[in-house]
């Protein structure tokens, strides 16, 4: 027995048919003969009439996403070797310069106080003017027992210690530090007698700084310890320059307003204070005792009195 090729289907067959048996159960099959086959043909011919979509679909879905992945990872890359572009820098990348930066410049305020100390009997008054502006001012004490002050900058001394009086405008703020005695604290007889026997004259108010060329109105001045800085907007009603300090304190002076220099004196053995050139030493530890420093400015007199709180 041998095989024989079909020259139609070209399946081999064996030579005992007469034949082809592949070609008769097509034959049978198409023409509905047969229904049910279970040949080998017969089912890869039933395979090549109903061909499946799923096979193409699932290979496309496959590609579509393996490039999604790939582009997701280098599509960078791959358009920047394709249009010769680069990537522009995100956000997080590039730094964000409409963010606000903290601006650590000192504030300086615009306005100022004409005292910056005021030394009071209990009962004085005195009145404290705001400089750089017209706005209204509000005016606080932190001790109003001790130191009270109206709508208009009149202070009040009521009752013997310190207060700071303080002038709020459109968010800005300036000081002034206010020192009450009692009269006893005063010095006897115009004169103020210190440990070592010295004597201190009591400034002589009905005396004005002679003024020369030089407008004594319109100086300050201004002391300088370490980074304290404190200003004396303007003489008192009196002409003097006057502030208050204790023991130890070391201060140097400053006449600002002027280009004329300031040659400094002291009264010997005050037992108050001391000046060496521009700088003034606080020596008395007495409070309520003062005494009175001398400033010349050019042809110009200024007084300084320096009290002990």
């Amino acid at each position: 027995m041998s095989l024989i090729k079909c020259p139609k289907c070209g399946e081999m067959f064996s030579d005992s048919y007469k034949t082809c048996p592949f070609c008769e159960e097509d034959e049978a099959y198409y023409s509905g003969k047969l229904r049910k086959s279970r040949g080998r043909r017969a089912a890869e011919s039933r395979r090549r009439k109903t061909p499946s979509v799923l096979g193409p679909v699932a290979v496309i879905v496959l590609i579509l996403l393996a490039a999604l992945v790939v582009w997701l990872i280098f599509g960078d890359q791959i358009k920047e070797a394709i249009t010769g572009e680069k990537p522009p820098i995100t956000d997080v990348d590039k730094p964000d310069d409409t963010i606000d930066k903290p601006d650590n410049t000192p504030v300086t305020p615009t306005i100022s106080l004409n005292r910056t100390v005021l030394v009071l009997n209990v009962g004085d008054k005195d009145e404290l003017k705001v400089n750089g502006t017209e706005d209204t001012v509000e005016w606080s004490s932190s001790a109003p027992t001790v130191a009270s002050v109206n709508s208009a900058g009149e202070v009040t001394a009521l009752t013997k210690g310190n207060a700071v009086i303080t002038a709020e405008v459109n968010g800005e703020s300036v000081t002034c530090t206010v020192t009450v005695k009692d009269e006893s604290d005063a010095p006897d007889n115009g004169t103020d007698t210190p440990d070592n026997n010295s004597t201190t004259t009591k400034p002589n108010n009905s005396t004005k700084p002679s003024t020369g060329s030089v407008d004594v109105s319109k100086l300050k001045l201004k002391l300088t310890m370490g980074e304290w800085v404190s200003t004396v907007e303007s003489p008192n009603s009196d002409g003097n320059f006057e502030i208050s300090s204790v023991q130890g304190e070391e201060w140097t002076l400053a006449v600002d307003g002027t280009t004329a220099a300031t040659t400094w004196s002291a009264e010997s053995g005050n037992g108050v204070a001391t000046v060496n050139g521009d700088t003034l030493k606080v020596t008395g530890s007495n409070s309520g005792r003062y005494t009175t420093i001398t400033g010349k400015v050019g042809d110009a007199t200024i007084k300084l009195i320096v009290r002990i709180r």
